[in-house]
């Protein structure tokens, strides 16, 4: 049976991350989708992990991610295991997540996570068995300037571009945030954390090991390692903690080894993925002999001064929206960041020919776009703004178990726009009903 294209609005998406390239997936079936990235192909591809939760892999699997196939590798996280400074397991919890979401959490490496979203953005509809025209991605093309009531983007060089929708993500330094949100809206702000983020080959590591003449540390073995997110604590009053989980089918792990900020930098501050300092990173979590040589053994060590944004006072403006980073920016505390992400490209959903404003059916019209992106704002701000108390209650309180209280009802329960659109009607339906 042929597939009918019934590409209806242009839409101008602007950053190639991970929230601009599922926004592309969702919306390129109805619409005419073209994503503008300021940096080159091969802008933020470094190696380090990513965890895509239940909330995530709900959305993405239906639209063809395949986070457990050949070319993702992703690993299903089925327990979590802590240890003190000196490798004693002080917990051991099997996550039944599966059971309760539908779903495990995944490892990955961030690279290949990025990889697959734009295949499901850029590949032949056909290759995907889907309608519409895949996205097309133009790279070294800054967007500087948007007018988000007329729907037109400027770009550096001073020409433009006219859209029905635009939708901003451009990470959490976005330049286009105060057109959508205001002149006075939130700006980044540090938490007086540091992240150090390592992607270590388990073989590289367990060389490094052998060449020392040591046991490798009892976490450090595939019967404690394999499909499992470790919690290595520092020595107590330490402020640090090393948390692991493995990637590309159990022969990687991630590191991100989390400390209180000493000296900040421009460079650690405005990108997640700069170069940070090996012996810096060494010095900090060599608590353990063991600890230290695995980490040595990385090719590349990541840092990242870690940031977040305080609630906007709106996400929309005309017929811009604001997704991802650029709309609600936290720690990775809760390894949430990318999930939420995810959940704001799937609730465009709203702009497909699936409902109007109205909700009768009707094909998406140029005039019916601002209602449908506040109708989004209305969901999903909300939730974020609740997401980030919740990541920075963990904030002040430096241990393993502080980061993993268990809020996975919130987080993983979500099921998407539609279902959160219900959930709120219903909710403002008992309110009338108890007045």
């Amino acid at each position: 049976m042929a597939i009918q294209n019934n590409q209806n609005l242009k839409v101008l998406i602007v950053g190639s991350g991970l929230a601009g390239l599922t926004a592309a997936r969702v919306l390129r079936e109805h619409h005419a989708v073209t994503i503008y990235e300021r940096g080159g192909v091969a802008v933020a591809t470094g190696g380090q992990g990513i965890m895509i939760a239940g909330n995530g892999n709900r959305i993405l699997t239906p639209l063809g991610y395949e986070g457990e196939g050949a070319r993702v590798g992703g690993v299903p996280i089925h327990r979590l295991r802590m240890f003190d400074d000196k490798n004693h397991q002080i917990q051991d919890t099997v996550m039944d997540l599966k059971a309760r979401f539908g779903t495990d959490i995944l490892g990955q490496k961030r690279s290949d996570f990025r990889d697959e979203l734009v295949r499901l953005a850029t590949a032949p509809s056909a290759e995907l068995g889907i309608g519409g025209e895949p996205a097309t991605v133009v790279y070294n093309q800054a967007v500087v300037g948007i007018d988000p009531e007329e729907g037109v983007v400027t770009f550096g060089d001073g020409t433009t571009a006219a859209a029905d929708v635009i939708v901003v993500a451009d990470g959490i330094h976005s330049r286009l945030r105060p057109l959508v949100a205001g002149e006075g809206a939130p700006k980044p702000q540090k938490t007086g954390h540091l992240a150090y983020r390592v992607a270590v080959s388990v073989e590289a590591a367990n060389r490094a090991l052998a060449e020392a003449n040591m046991k490798p540390p009892v976490w450090w073995r595939p019967e404690m390692f394999n499909n499992t997110t470790l919690v290595l604590n520092g020595p107590p009053g330490s402020c640090r903690v090393a948390m692991a989980y493995p990637l590309r089918r159990n022969t990687y792990f991630n590191f991100s080894c989390i400390m209180e900020t000493r000296v900040s930098s421009r460079r650690t501050t405005e990108s997640w993925h700069a170069d940070g300092d090996r012996d810096e990173m060494l010095e900090y979590f060599g608590w353990d002999e063991g600890l230290k040589r695995i980490l040595g053994s990385a090719t590349e060590v990541k840092c990242w001064d870690l940031q977040d944004l305080d609630p906007l006072p709106t996400w929309t403006k005309g017929r811009a929206i604001l997704i991802g980073d650029a709309a609600h920016a936290m720690t990775p505390m809760q390894g949430q960041g990318a999930n939420l992400s995810i959940e704001d490209a799937e609730a465009l959903r709203l702009l497909n020919n699936e409902h109007d404003a109205q909700g009768t059916g009707a094909k998406v019209r140029r005039e019916d776009v601002p209602a449908i992106l506040r109708r989004i704002d209305s969901v999903r701000r909300p939730r974020a703004d609740r997401a980030l108390e919740l990541v920075r209650a963990t904030h002040g309180r430096f241990t393993g178990h502080s980061k993993y209280e268990d809020k996975s009802d919130f987080f993983m329960g979500y099921s998407g726009i539609y279902a959160a659109l219900a959930e709120k009607e219903k909710g403002a339906a008992k309110h009338g009903e108890d007045k």
